[in-house]
């Protein structure tokens, strides 16, 4: 028989192992309680696709477009002055040119015939509207264009006080991708507010009469903003006072002014204006 002794020895061993073998699993379940669950794999996050770039539109064509008054001139102009004028033309790489307050004497033997002359010169193609014929001289607007002339119209200014018979020369111009439309125009001198907003009234209406083409409009328009904005037209900005030729475009975005210039010339300041012009006009 075993003694009391090995009786509580044999009953401690035992009691000992159960403590072991319950006491790693304890461990374990306890570590991993404390270190907590192994983190999940973050989702690769998904970049919304970029939208497509807008590609910038491309202009059909780049028009250089050029405006002088004759009006204030204090010579005679020879034939030698429009060859020279000719050759500026050339130089500055003129596509179509306004000449406003021109005066010419057709069948006089003894002037010099500038829209004629200089069309010759210059290898160009012509428009005149007239406002005033007198004793064998005739006033007026004159357009000259590198591009084939389509047509012409020449509007006269009415219900405003001045007596020189003020008018809107326009001429339709193939330029191959698109047609546009040139205006030519010489305002009265020391015009009264509601003379300028006459005018800018009518030059506003040809917009519509030639809807769907670009146009353009040279001349000693008015500085006010406001008469711009009642003819719904952008302008170009004023380079120099002595050169007080301005242009207006239409605001459809079918035209865009790159950039401008002056010029003097053989016969006084010239404004040269770089147009884009775009096929389509944007919805």
């Amino acid at each position: 028989m075993l003694s009391n002794n090995v009786r509580v020895n044999l009953k401690k061993m035992r009691m000992n192992g159960i403590r072991r073998y319950w006491a790693t699993p304890a461990i374990l379940v306890l570590a991993f309680l404390l270190g907590g669950c192994p983190p999940a794999k973050e989702a690769a996050k998904v970049e919304p696709p970029k939208p497509a770039q807008k590609k910038p539109a491309v202009p059909e064509i780049e028009l250089n477009i050029a405006s002088i008054n004759l009006s204030r001139i204090a010579k005679r102009i020879e034939l030698e002055d429009i060859r020279r004028f000719a050759g500026e033309l050339r130089k500055e790489s003129i596509d179509i040119l306004a000449m406003e307050g021109v005066s010419r004497y057709p069948g006089v033997e003894t002037r010099v015939d500038i829209v004629d002359e200089l069309a010759r010169q210059a290898e160009m193609r012509t428009a005149f509207g007239e406002t005033i014929a007198l004793s064998g001289r005739q006033s007026g607007n004159a357009i000259f264009s590198a591009f084939p002339v389509t047509s012409s119209q020449n509007t006269p200014y009415d219900r405003i006080a001045s007596t020189n018979f003020e008018a809107a020369l326009q001429a339709v111009i193939d330029c191959g991708a698109r047609e546009v439309v040139l205006v030519s125009t010489l305002l009265p001198e020391r015009a009264s507010a509601n003379d300028l907003n006459v005018c800018a009234d009518r030059l506003s209406s040809l917009a519509v009469t030639y809807v769907d083409r670009p146009m353009i409009i040279a001349g000693n328009l008015p500085r006010s903003d406001v008469v711009r904005r009642v003819s719904n037209f952008d302008a170009s900005k004023i380079m120099r006072e002595d050169a007080s030729q301005q242009f207006w475009f239409t605001a459809d975005g079918s035209l865009r002014l790159r950039s401008q210039r002056v010029v003097r010339t053989e016969l006084g300041m010239m404004s040269i204006a770089q147009f884009d012009v775009y096929k389509q006009s944007p919805p």
